[in-house]
């Protein structure tokens, strides 16, 4: 399974995917809300974010008054540094498949549009469980298999021709269809809430700052020399298709929120 470890390096490419998804999704998407619907979390109990990136999520639960323990977890030292400056949220870095935590420590665990970034899925799930309490939550985010396929097609054409070698989609072992039955071969029943959505863009810009946020993903990374030349040319492709098309670039996407409990 692909691991892209050096995506979080530094935390500019996932903040412009974030906005972007807010910005030119066909619908409201929020998938901070679509997470705490389905959480229930409770005012005093504690939660674990794994994999908490610029660490919104937890912020958002502090700020909405929440008084439990909150901490966020992050293979990335950068993430680990933006969680800890959230007031009264314990910021880790480690790996979701050995958590630096004892045994049913936590009520709640979340893992948002991560699970395809580790090593070893059903160990994390069950480093997952052996976290939580008794009857403990656990909310998992995924993508649909094949999401933004438009852009993703340019990135990993732009990325072939310039002599990057593009690595496997992210989306392709840890997706809506497959992650269920991994969580219910160690929670039991998961309950399944999908979420269909797309962006719309009427102008090339935010498409090219979208693609070139995506190049990580499709083996250019900030370190590759061929980072510059797949940059313009995924500028010049999307450009490319302004000119030709009169209408809006539509990207089909997706998510499923998967919720499960810790059996007793």
């Amino acid at each position: 399974m692909p691991v892209h470890s050096g995506e979080y390096l530094r935390l500019g490419p996932l903040q412009t995917r974030i906005k972007t998804h807010r910005r030119y999704s066909e619908h409201v998407d929020d998938v901070e809300a679509a997470v705490m619907a389905q959480l229930w979390l409770q005012p005093r109990e504690s939660l674990l974010d794994v994999g908490c990136g610029t660490g919104s999520f937890l912020a958002r639960l502090r700020d909405s008054g929440h008084s439990g323990p909150l901490s966020g977890l992050d293979s990335s030292p950068a993430a680990s540094l933006a969680c800890a400056e959230i007031r009264g949220v314990r910021a880790v870095v480690g790996d979701a498949v050995q958590l630096p935590f004892p045994n049913a420590e936590f009520d709640a665990v979340t893992a948002r549009h991560m699970l395809y970034h580790v090593s070893d899925v059903p160990a994390a799930l069950r480093e997952t469980s052996r976290v939580l309490r008794a009857g403990g939550r656990f909310v998992a985010v995924v993508n649909h298999a094949d999401v933004t396929p438009r852009i993703a097609s340019v990135v990993r054409e732009q990325a072939a021709r310039h002599g990057a070698t593009p690595s496997v989609s992210p989306n392709a072992e840890v997706n809506s269809a497959s992650l269920p039955a991994q969580m219910a071969e160690v929670f039991g029943p998961v309950d399944v809430v999908a979420h269909d959505n797309s962006l719309v863009f009427d102008t090339p810009e935010p498409v090219v700052a979208f693609g070139q946020a995506l190049m990580n993903f499709y083996g250019v990374g900030d370190d590759s020399p061929e980072q510059e030349a797949v940059a313009a040319g995924i500028e010049q492709a999307v450009r490319a298709w302004f000119a030709r098309n009169s209408g809006p670039w539509r990207d089909p996407k997706g998510y499923v929120v998967c919720t499960a409990r810790r059996r007793d």
